[in-house]
């Protein structure tokens, strides 16, 4: 609600104007900005999405840079700069032709495979002082901007490999997705899993390596979240299903632990002919298999379950547990 001025307040004011002690531009309003909506391409991701995906990149990047700086040996900083939505050919155009593109599955936990892939883009800059690290040096920056050798692009995918492995991991709480690298491309016009048109999520790391800034991009098609979204509710209602399995089982295990079975304990065995027991008499001795202070066996229902010491207990024999064997 807008202030109401006093008479008093509103007699200062305009004599402020006539002297000209108040200036009279301070109170005009600025122009409303107004940002154009396209309706040609309109938004498909909501803000919602946009937040998840921040929040599962912001863990993703705390796991990276654990990750980095293991491996790289030198202190380095992931964080997430940016997620907006895009389309798929204003992201590519705006690539080098020559570029470090990884190209990612997801597979869910139903086993199946998504057709499009998610793409991940280290800068050259960085690239170049990830693959100096790795070979013993310093990790400065590189000058001289050149196309990959066969040895670098084999050290850059593994290292690209660790990064994506780690990316499957961070989608947990929401669904569990495994993510594997299909292989590398350093040509962006090369790459065909994702539509020209479609709908994609560009996620903007910001990588800083000895003092040195270099950006990792994600891009992640539309489908893939239509289908993480569509499963994961899926899975929550599964979740929900197997608690009441579950709570089934326990009661089904309540219920049978009052069953009687029957344990033995063995102190030996041993072999002998028809011949040998028809011989016996009172006074024989019979050598079993076990030495003295050997463990008992103890059998439940015929299974062995149980190793223990003979002993006795109130002018009763007993068997002390010593091992648990099922």
């Amino acid at each position: 609600m807008a202030e109401v001025l006093s008479q008093s307040q509103i007699d200062e004011l305009l004599s402020g104007l006539s002297s000209g002690d108040v200036n009279i531009q301070e109170f005009e309003t600025s122009e409303k900005k107004v940002k154009e909506y396209d309706f040609r391409s309109p938004k498909k991701i909501t803000k919602e999405t946009i937040s998840l995906l921040k929040g599962i990149y912001e863990n993703y990047c705390r796991l990276l840079t654990s990750r980095l700086t293991s491996m790289l040996r030198l202190m380095c900083d992931l964080t997430v700069e940016q997620v907006e939505e895009s389309i798929y050919h204003e992201y590519n155009n705006a690539l080098e032709d020559y570029v470090l593109m990884g190209l990612i599955n997801v597979k869910y936990p139903d086993n199946e495979v998504s057709e499009s892939q998610i793409l991940m883009e280290v800068s050259r800059p960085l690239s170049f002082v990830i693959i100096d690290r790795l070979l013993g040096g310093l990790g400065e920056e590189y000058g001289n901007i050149r196309d990959y050798t066969d040895i670098e692009l084999s050290l850059l995918e593994n290292v690209l490999r660790e990064l994506v492995t780690l990316m499957g991991s961070t989608w947990e709480n929401t669904l569990q997705i495994e993510t594997e690298l299909e292989k590398i491309e350093t040509n962006s016009r090369f790459i065909q899993s994702i539509n020209y048109n479609d709908t994609v999520v560009v996620i903007i790391l910001n990588l800083i390596i000895n003092e040195l800034s270099g950006k990792i991009t994600v891009c992640i098609p539309s489908d893939i979240l239509d289908e993480i979204n569509k499963k994961s509710s899926i899975y929550s209602r599964s979740m929900g299903k197997k608690a009441n399995i579950e709570d089934q089982k326990e009661e089904i295990m309540n219920s049978i632990k009052s069953t009687k079975l029957t344990i033995t304990g063995v102190l030996g065995s041993t072999e002998a002919t028809l011949k040998d027991l028809l011989n016996i008499q009172i006074g024989d001795l019979i050598i079993l298999d076990k030495k003295k202070g050997k463990n008992v066996d103890v059998k439940v229902e015929n299974e062995k379950w149980f190793e223990g010491k003979w002993g006795t207990r109130k002018n009763k024999g007993v068997i002390k547990i010593n091992k648990i064997i099922h």
